[in-house]
């Protein structure tokens, strides 16, 4: 019987890394996609819980993929980022991030055969735009239009202390291992409907990325007529 393939949007944090961990030991094939917008710093410390999860399970831990994310995060957080502080007066760059994310891992499982997204998204950092529940449940929108599922399994799993002890308990470290973002310094919360506005917003950025990378031949065919398709 073949593994069932899964994508984990891996960071070598705490919660992403207990996410594969578990996908694994449901004996599913587990592929960690960690993408690079080029806002992180010191995220090559994630490598070291890359080794330790294949070590750990080299049955089910196929290894990981970097999705350069460059273009498609600056179309959809950077490039409009003065207007959007107008709008919405508050830095929800970090949720852009996400946005970009998402379309990237959807390329990619759209590629690869795979029908299901997990990350490690969890209850108790909801004060985060892009962990708030009205974002994944967009997400989820967003990600069952290509036929992909998206979950975030331990989302009510419990307290931070909770996670490193399962980590502990599975053999691995409970260090955070994952890279900050260069955008991350903002202590204002955002309100549910904030995150939903900005969103939906940019969501079209995100479906046109799609678009463009899985179905090549008709979007050339369109540039023909409509050059600017290819501005995403």
């Amino acid at each position: 019987m073949s593994k069932k393939k899964v994508a984990v949007l891996f960071t070598g944090g705490r919660d992403s890394s207990l996410v594969a961990s578990l996908e694994a030991l449901q004996g599913n094939e587990v592929h960690l996609l960690t993408c690079n917008s080029g806002i992180g710093i010191g995220s090559e410390l994630s490598q070291i819980r890359v080794e330790q999860l294949m070590e750990r399970f080299p049955e089910n831990i196929v290894g990981r993929t970097y999705l350069p994310t460059y273009g498609l995060f600056r179309s959809v957080a950077i490039e409009n980022l003065e207007e959007d502080f107008r709008r919405w007066g508050i830095n929800l760059v970090l949720l852009g991030d996400k946005l970009a994310i998402h379309a990237a891992a959807t390329v990619y499982c759209i590629q690869n055969g795979i029908d299901r997204i997990v990350d490690g998204c969890v209850g108790y950092q909801e004060d985060l735009a892009e962990q708030k529940e009205v974002a994944l449940e967009l997400l989820k929108d967003f990600e069952k239009k290509y036929g992909i599922e998206y979950e975030s399994p331990i989302y009510n799993y419990g307290s931070k202390d909770d996670v490193k002890y399962a980590l502990l308990t599975l053999g691995l470290s409970s260090k955070s291992l994952e890279g900050v973002s260069i955008f991350g310094d903002a202590f204002s919360e955002p309100s549910e409907k904030q995150v939903e506005e900005y969103i939906l917003d940019k969501l079209p950025i995100c479906h046109k990325h799609v678009e463009l990378l899985t179905n090549t031949a008709k979007v050339v065919e369109r540039t023909r007529y409509n050059p600017e398709i290819l501005t995403v």
